[in-house]
């Protein structure tokens, strides 16, 4: 009898473990395990900025303030001056030559660094690098790809994840948060392997968590901010009024949340986050998913004793608490260890809390009716 007990368990278990898995991969709840991470953001402490990243808007600029701009923020002597903007067609033959004159003058002594993106022809993780502004300007600048990952094809989309960088006939080509990051940080280098393909992104903050200035003011102001040496600078679209809806997202920070009506970061701040989040190794450690099977094996042997001393309408009750305790438990432990730095394999988990309480109930009614 209690041998035939054990091979019930074990089948039931091992059909339990199974079922969790095989959905995971063929069903993944990208999106369930995404909204329910996204809450660690509404328990996190206060953030400290990270004042080694400038974030200078040139919303309103045309190309030949971007050239007085550069040149004059050039003169601060920072670390790198990355571009999250492209230049795709000619305007102004004047403009235009400025612009492109004053890209190849500041190269010189100051990386400078334009937006590209990924050739989505391969695969996103083995994607070269594709020009998106004119040769004229890119010819004395490097390049790094401003790529947003989001999983919904339709709005609203929200940013969670980056690639750091890809890897195309043996070139390796950089996100534009590791290549600012990697001028702040070289020791960054050596670290990539451990970096491969889709990394979660673990946000510090909007646009309050940087330093922030006006392109359009630092033209106008008399005195060149001179605590710029050293320092980072993105320059991109961003407004702190949030009028402008261009190149902006929606990311687990959304004030809204659940609801997310209005998007909340500029694309530009969300490279200032990865590159935050890279030099000062702000990484999720991954939990491996053979926790995750372990505590759905714990909750599985408690259903299964629980089964054996119930009957009736109390077992499928008893089950259904069970399950619904066991999914408040799984968020609480999930956000828990988010908040702590870990990243819990939550999918897996509530798989198999569905699967295993639904086994033990029809496993029931399947011997009462042989």
């Amino acid at each position: 009898m209690k041998f035939s007990i054990l091979i019930r368990f074990g089948i039931s278990l091992l059909l339990t473990v199974g079922g969790a898995l095989a959905l995971d991969a063929l069903i993944p709840l990208h999106k369930w395990g995404w909204d329910i991470r996204d809450l660690i953001y509404r328990r996190l402490p206060p953030q400290s900025p990270d004042t080694q990243i400038v974030i200078v808007d040139i919303a309103k600029l045309n190309r030949a303030a971007l050239a007085q701009l550069l040149k004059r923020l050039a003169m601060s002597d920072p670390l790198i001056i990355a571009i999250d903007a492209v230049f795709p067609t000619p305007l102004s033959g004047e403009e235009d030559s400025l612009w492109q004159k004053a890209l190849c003058e500041v190269s010189v002594n100051v990386p400078v660094c334009l937006a590209a993106t990924l050739d989505l022809r391969k695969p996103i993780e083995e994607a070269p690098v594709q020009s998106v502004s004119m040769t004229a300007f890119t010819q004395c600048v490097e390049q790094a790809y401003a790529n947003m990952i989001t999983y919904e094809p339709y709005a609203p989309k929200t940013v969670r994840e980056f690639i750091p960088y890809t890897v195309s006939d043996s070139d390796t080509h950089y996100s534009l948060g590791l290549r600012v990051a990697l001028a702040l940080d070289p020791s960054l280098l050596g670290e990539l392997p451990n970096l491969i393909g889709k990394v979660p992104i673990r946000y510090l903050g909007n646009l309050e968590h940087f330093y922030y200035l006006s392109g359009e003011e630092v033209l106008r102001d008399t005195n060149l901010p001179n605590w710029l040496q050293n320092k980072a600078l993105f320059l991109g679209l961003v407004d702190p009024l949030k009028l402008t809806l261009e190149d902006i997202f929606f990311t687990p920070l959304n004030a809204a949340f659940l609801r997310q009506d209005f998007p909340d970061m500029y694309g530009v701040v969300i490279h200032a986050n990865i590159t935050s989040m890279l030099r000062h190794r702000r990484f999720y450690e991954i939990i491996p998913k053979i926790w995750a099977v372990l505590l759905l094996g714990l909750f599985h042997l408690f259903l299964f004793f629980l089964c054996g001393y119930l009957e009736g309408a109390w077992r499928w009750v008893s089950i259904r608490l069970s399950q619904i305790l066991a999914f408040i438990g799984t968020v609480e432990l999930t956000i828990e260890l988010g908040v702590r730095g870990f990243w819990f394999p939550i999918e897996s988990l509530l798989w198999g809390i569905v699967i295993a309480g639904e086994l033990l109930i029809w496993q029931r009614r399947w011997m009462k009716l042989a």
